[in-house]
């Protein structure tokens, strides 16, 4: 599963890059914050008459209010996507004002829901906002980085539990340069850049993601021919951890590579599969799947 931070409104992506569901946090009444925000923004480009009469509708259905943290699953209206996803994750506002923003937590939790909602219904592709605007809210860059984060965590979660994973691609967006930007220097290592986004003027250059140096073919001949190890000895790791890089999903690894898995620790590549994964052995003697760019 790719993760891309986006220069774009997640509400007004071109067709080029339609998504299955676009995903939208509010409250849990259902009700359109009427200042300015992300419920605004929704509300302009899903056809605003159409979006408070469906939510009307939904309403009833749901005897007035969801449950924090819940997900209900809306017409796409104008919006370029299959259905809209909205996650219940502030309470209704109280005399006109806002409830206060979702915690960290709460969003961690949220964007793992999605995600586990969509999965099953054969979506390929997600946009993500920057969820858990509001009072006090979370600083906007480090808000689209916990979206990406925890992205993640739910692909590596997936993948170390031997669970297959339907999603593609999510896309992380904001229309702001210099949020998106500083959110890409928050995640580097994780979220990286459309391969097709054109350069902003004043943007900086993204670095390359580094590879892992790929073994010689003797090396690789060798290493696929020796018995197999359960465990790594405590020689590899320590020469691993002083001379390899960190795991990388855009590199492409072959038998015998290693490399540091920020959450799994060294790991050996033990095999290269077909469909763009390796069998890699870990110092704690577990064997997990992992993608790479091969």
């Amino acid at each position: 599963m790719d993760i891309a931070l986006l220069q774009a409104s997640a509400y007004e992506l071109p067709t080029s890059r339609r998504v299955g569901v676009v995903v939208h946090d509010g409250a849990t009444d259902l009700r359109i914050w009427r200042g300015p925000g992300p419920d605004k923004d929704l509300a302009f480009s899903y056809g605003p008459e159409a979006l408070q009469q469906l939510l009307e509708s939904e309403k009833q259905r749901s005897e007035g209010s969801l449950p924090l943290g819940r997900l209900l699953r809306l017409h796409p209206g104008k919006l370029h996507c299959d259905f809209l996803l909205w996650l219940s994750s502030r309470d209704p506002e109280q005399g006109g004002v806002q409830a206060p923003a979702p915690s960290r937590e709460l969003l961690e939790e949220g964007v793992k829901a999605v995600l586990e909602f969509v999965a099953p219904r054969n979506v390929i592709r997600v946009a993500f906002p920057a969820l858990g605007a509001g009072p006090d809210a979370i600083d906007d860059a480090q808000r689209l980085a916990i979206i990406v984060k925890a992205c993640s965590e739910y692909y590596e979660e997936r993948l170390a539990k031997g669970l297959p994973n339907t999603i593609e691609e999510v896309l992380v967006c904001d229309p702001r340069l210099s949020v998106v930007s500083q959110a890409r220097r928050l995640v580097s290592h994780i979220a990286k850049a459309p391969p097709t986004e054109k350069p902003q003027p004043g943007a900086p250059t993204p670095k390359p993601a580094r590879a892992a140096k790929a073994a010689s073919p003797r090396a690789s001949k060798s290493a696929a021919s020796a018995p197999k190890k359960t465990r790594l000895d405590d020689r590899e790791i320590a020469l691993a951890k002083a001379t390899s890089n960190p795991w990388d999903r855009n590199a492409i690894y072959a038998v015998g590579n290693l490399f540091i898995h920020s959450k799994f620790g060294v790991g050996r590549v033990e095999e290269v599969t077909r469909d763009n994964f390796i069998v890699v052995l870990f110092q704690d003697g577990e064997v997990r799947r992992l993608m790479h760019a091969g």
